[in-house]
């Protein structure tokens, strides 16, 4: 049966006729809306009626929590984004999948007019338990009241020409220390780091007509860690940060005209420490700390110092840098004390080699890490193995490695985070070429080895020791001589890239 309800008191955009079976689809009471972020702003939602039980549409409760939906109308499937959880919903089904966790509802989510809509009540207590303290249903009252957690906060960036150089003033909604920022340049761009930022890309995004700024870049780096890149028409000489109160970052460039005659030498002075003239290289584990071991008793150890010395000889000889390592010899270096050696002698770059194992003895191919939290379990995994070592240590030393604290450590080392990234992607690109290995990629995780370097550094997993055939080829002085040499170039490019940009 074909029938039309038309309610124009209720301003009911669902006034359309529906067949599912011999019912009816029939307005309901507004969904009351409060949003409780000292704005007090309130409105109605329409609702309706099937089969006894009140419904909403997807979209509309979407609006509600200023959030996104994407519809696949062939399959009638609507996927809600709440912050960084994905809840799918699929029409004539009761179950509703939050990533990958299942709740079933008593009513089932119908579909009509292109759109899904779900139960009300049943749909709101689970969405209470996904995001806890942001929205509370008061039943009695048919009231939603929705506190909506800003999801952004640097609001607004401006950049100010002025006579003795160029200010760019970033606006926040969120309190900020000094702490909380890296400032640093690099190929062209200056890049501003911020521990706890949360940016929206295309809103920030910017291009400027005159200036030394060309163009405003932000990006959300990870969870923890907003980036804003400014790219420069010209070299810098000078840059300088400080807060003009908590929500309200300054920057301060300086070009060499801006600057005197005396103070672009003392610059000249100081570009030239930053050339890369001595670079640290650590054959991972030593003495009684073998490594992995494989099915023919190849030791983790043996292999990489092998690799380690090829790469001294050839950077020594071709590129006449001072190499420095953390062991000659087969002696146990605990992992603290291998970038503490790297920053006491003022290194430029930080390279440590370590070959791969796995309880799956398939597993084959390399990958070359830089520091951060784990992206997958994967890097997890292959970290705590690496990481594993403190227990032939004083394991107390490394007790405030917290979450956080990494974190931290990480953002402080962030003055480095995009030179170690590129120099990873050279080396595995240049690795996976020379070997012919299985290229596994560039990744993140929480190495402590690589805890607390001044500088670009990077963790290289040469092959897998655990895979009998690639075991084989880490046994061969040939094996070890592509390896070095892929690092070797990559090295080299490295080099001539970054100090290009100084």
């Amino acid at each position: 049966m074909l029938r039309i309800e038309r309610n124009f008191q209720l301003q009911f955009w669902f006034l359309v006729i529906i067949v599912l079976g011999s019912v009816d689809l029939l307005p309901a009471q507004n969904l009351r809306i409060t949003y409780n972020n000292n704005t007090g702003t309130k409105h109605s939602i329409a609702t309706f009626q099937f089969n006894n039980v009140r419904y909403i549409s997807i979209d509309d409760f979407a609006d509600i929590l200023k959030t996104n939906t994407y519809h696949n109308k062939q399959n009638k499937k609507t996927i809600l984004y709440l912050d960084d959880r994905i809840v799918k919903v699929t029409a004539f089904n009761p179950f509703i999948i939050v990533d990958q966790k299942v709740f079933q509802m008593p009513a089932e989510s119908i579909y009509f007019n292109d759109r899904i809509c779900v139960p009300l009540d049943y749909f709101i207590d689970i969405i209470e338990q996904i995001i806890p303290n942001q929205i509370t249903y008061k039943k009695n009252n048919d009231e939603l009241v929705v506190n909506l957690v800003a999801k952004n906060n640097i609001s607004k960036i401006d950049v100010e020409e002025k006579a003795n150089g160029t200010l760019i003033r970033i606006l926040t909604t969120q309190n900020f220390t000094e702490s909380d920022f890296s400032l640093r340049t690099g190929q062209g761009w200056l890049y501003l780091d911020i521990y706890g930022g949360k940016v929206d890309s295309s809103a920030l995004y910017a291009q400027l007509k005159k200036g030394i700024i060309s163009k405003v870049v932000a990006s959300q780096i990870t969870e923890e860690l907003a980036q804003i890149g400014f790219q420069l028409r010209d070299l810098i000489a000078e840059r300088n940060l400080f807060l003009q109160n908590s929500n309200e970052i300054l920057i301060s460039i300086k070009t060499k005209k801006d600057l005197s005659a005396e103070i672009n030498k003392v610059l000249e002075r100081e570009k030239k420490k930053w050339l890369i003239d001595r670079i640290v290289i650590d054959p991972g584990h030593g003495g009684k700390d073998p490594g992995a071991i494989g099915r023919y008793g190849t030791r983790e150890k043996d292999v990489v110092l092998a690799i380690a010395r090829f790469l001294k000889e050839l950077l020594e000889e071709q590129l006449n840098i001072e190499v420095l390592m953390t062991r000659e010899d087969d002696r146990f270096v605990e992992l603290r004390h291998r970038t503490e050696f790297a920053n006491r002698n003022k290194a430029k770059l930080f390279i440590s080699i370590h070959a791969n194992a796995n309880r799956n003895s398939k597993m084959r191919g390399v990958s070359t890490y830089f520091l951060g939290p784990g992206k997958n379990e994967e890097a997890r995994e292959v970290a705590n193995l690496e990481n594993s070592v403190i227990r032939l240590e004083n394991e107390s030393r490394y007790a405030d490695m917290s979450h956080e604290n990494f974190i931290l450590s990480a953002m402080a080392q962030n003055v480095y985070v995009r030179e170690s990234q590129e120099l990873a992607d050279m080396v595995q690109r240049e690795i996976s070429r020379e070997t012919g290995l299985r290229d596994i990629g560039v990744l993140q995780a929480g190495f402590y080895v690589l805890w607390g370097a001044s500088m670009p550094n990077i963790l290289i997993e040469t092959a897998f020791i655990s895979n009998p055939e690639e075991e084989k080829l880490l046994r061969s002085r040939t094996f070890q001589q592509k390896q070095a040499t892929a690092i070797f170039r990559s090295i080299k490019a490295f080099i001539e890239m970054f100090e290009s940009g100084i």
